[in-house]
């Protein structure tokens, strides 16, 4: 029997319960969850709060809500969070995703960029190019500054769930790119080139040159990394 709540928060206490019997082994993957009405006795707390629970755990994978059969078990315990996974992945599958990202978000900054974006981009682009001569000198600054430009394209995709997702992946991102710049095996390579053909193809609206832009960039990081 789930133990009853009696004070708290209720839901975040119903969600806990729940997680703890999916855990459990209570309802295997496959079986469907009793009705509200037989949660809502078991757990002490009321209907509402039982389906804001499950719809909780519908959002995290673990529950999957079908219309007029019920709520059915799809996991036992929550995937893995997205960090976790990016610290545990190789370095060339976080620059392929970041690849698959950053493509994207050129493309939509070319459509959407204002002029507030683009004076932006420039003024980063500016500081990183002011700091490519002592970038092994002053490592963490030229990388800050090599993402505040690429930040500032994201941004310029005025798209919140992807400016969001690649977030998570800056500090992976961050110290990627600090190893490569430290051991010198950026030079060779024409990165600072793509960086210009980026924003002239942003500026220009020029999808298609945005898109090449981002792929040369990110293709010669994980040729440089890879050489580490």
């Amino acid at each position: 029997m789930v133990k009853s709540l009696k004070r708290g928060a209720l839901v975040e206490l119903a969600v806990e319960q729940l997680l703890d019997q999916l855990a459990a082994g209570r309802w295997p993957v496959g079986t469907s969850l009793p009705g509200e009405v037989s949660l809502a006795e078991q757990l002490g707390v009321g209907r509402s709060t039982v389906r804001e629970a499950t719809r909780a755990l519908v959002h995290a994978g673990l529950l999957e809500a079908r219309q007029g059969s019920g709520t059915y078990v799809l996991a036992l315990t929550p995937p893995p969070s997205l960090d976790s996974a990016l610290r545990k992945a190789k370095t060339v599958e976080v620059y392929e995703v970041r690849e698959a990202l950053e493509v994207q978000a050129a493309v939509l900054a070319c459509a959407r960029r204002t002029e507030d974006d683009l004076e932006r981009l420039r003024a980063a682009l500016t500081r990183r190019d002011r700091l490519i001569d002592g970038q092994q000198d002053h490592s963490g600054e030229f990388v800050e500054a090599d993402l505040a430009f690429h930040r500032a394209i994201v941004d310029a995709a005025h798209n919140e769930l992807l400016g969001q997702t690649f977030a998570t992946f800056e500090t992976v991102l961050a110290e990627t790119l600090r190893n490569v710049v430290d051991d010198a095996i950026l030079e060779g390579h024409d990165v600072d080139t793509a960086h210009r053909e980026l924003l002239e193809a942003i500026e220009a609206q020029d999808e298609a040159a945005a898109a090449a832009a981002v792929r040369t960039n990110v293709r010669r990081t994980i040729e440089a990394a890879s050489e580490n």
